[in-house]
């Protein structure tokens, strides 16, 4: 498979190579700024995870994230088993969430997901970085957004800015929590509040660690695991995993 959004002539040369790249070491995988050879890749193989796939996913873009999103499933199943809620920092135009209450039939789960963001891109004083984007910035964002998961009764969306808006709209106990708010200073502060809540064995996805572009938030957030004797796991996808003991 090939998503990606790359120039003419990387584009020919990557379907030169994906034309001979799977006779000489079987199956490969071309997206998100990742080439992967030889690997089982066996998620794409499950029916209901590309069903749920072809159902979100409008674009090249959306297609290209079946790593991250196998990483979410993963985190998300096992968060399913522990005490807590599932918390989301960052939802844009929800599209992961999305693929997840589609793929889990969230809404005969017992539990709630909370779903935090300003919908209106990021505040100038949270964007040390300069991440902010005009898409961040949507007109009727926040309407697509309800609109998109009004059929899940359990998904509860907060409308304003991190941390603060947790005030009296969270939850006290967190099985999974997903940071992608595209700040360092945001998800730090985000962490002090609901770090305490997550419990033992709940994890902690960071949708932006591994990403060069985005190595405030990985340093950051690095020395704050390591202030409280964590590691995060760097992945290939982009994302850190973290495990609460």
């Amino acid at each position: 498979m090939f998503y990606g959004s790359f120039g003419p002539d990387d584009q020919a040369l990557l379907r030169k190579m994906m034309e001979e790249f799977p006779r000489m070491f079987g199956r490969c995988f071309f997206g998100d700024n990742n080439i992967l050879v030889g690997k089982n890749l066996s998620f794409f193989d499950e029916p209901r995870f590309a069903e749920a796939l072809a159902r979100q996913a409008t674009n090249d873009q959306e297609q290209s994230l079946g790593m991250r999103l196998n990483t979410l499933v993963w985190a998300f199943d096992n968060a399913l088993h522990l005490e807590g809620d599932i918390v989301e920092c960052g939802v844009w135009r929800g599209f992961s969430f999305g693929f997840l209450t589609d793929y889990f039939d969230f809404a005969a789960v017992d539990k709630r997901l909370w779903r935090y963001d300003t919908f209106e891109g990021i505040p100038p004083e949270y964007d040390s970085e300069g991440h902010d984007t005009p898409e961040l910035r949507e007109e009727g964002l926040y309407e697509r957004v309800v609109e998109r998961f009004k059929a899940f009764p359990n998904v509860r969306p907060v409308r304003g800015l991190l941390p603060a808006s947790l005030e009296g709209q969270s939850p006290d106990k967190i099985a999974l929590l997903h940071l992608d708010l595209n700040s360092s200073r945001g998800e730090i502060e985000t962490l002090e509040v609901l770090f305490d809540r997550v419990v033992p064995g709940g994890m902690i996805v960071f949708d932006d660690y591994g990403w060069a572009m985005y190595s405030a938030q990985h340093h950051a957030e690095k020395a704050w695991a390591a202030q409280r004797g964590y590691r995060i796991l760097e992945m290939p996808s982009g994302q850190g995993l973290l495990i609460k003991r």
